[in-house]
């Protein structure tokens, strides 16, 4: 008989960041998500099937808060497509009733990475908060 994953209790996700692919650390106790780095893999869909699957079981059972870290200076198209899944995610929750802050991060003066951060807040309807680092 096949185990049924959809029940699994959620541990947390480690994932380190290569060339091409960010650093993603996801602890389910403290509630504190974090995806930093560069987000450029060849199959962006591939890379982020396990973190959208952990983020949806996750999601059924969250910590009473949930912050999620943006810390991307890159990222490309595909990736911006999990990005709005990401964020999908994390609006069901909210609207849910779980308190859910998202940060997103950019560089001094980068403001592309300012703009797409506004851009997906608006189209995903979700409060966000702009962090500046240098």
């Amino acid at each position: 008989m096949s185990e049924d994953n959809s029940i699994k209790p959620v541990q947390p996700l480690l994932m380190e960041a290569g060339k091409d692919t960010p650093f993603v650390s996801f602890d389910n106790v403290t509630g504190k998500l974090e995806l930093t780095g560069r987000s450029f893999p060849l199959n962006a869909k591939g890379f982020y099937i396990p973190v959208l699957d952990w983020l949806d079981r996750y999601s059924k059972d969250a910590a009473a808060e949930t912050t999620f870290l943006f810390k991307l200076e890159y990222f490309n198209t595909p990736s911006s497509k999990c990005i709005t899944d990401i964020l999908k995610v994390l609006k069901l929750m909210r609207d849910a009733g779980k308190k859910v802050t998202v940060l997103w991060y950019y560089e001094e003066d980068d403001v592309d990475i300012l703009d797409l951060g506004h851009v997906f807040s608006r189209t995903i309807d979700l409060p966000f908060e702009f962090k500046e680092y240098n």
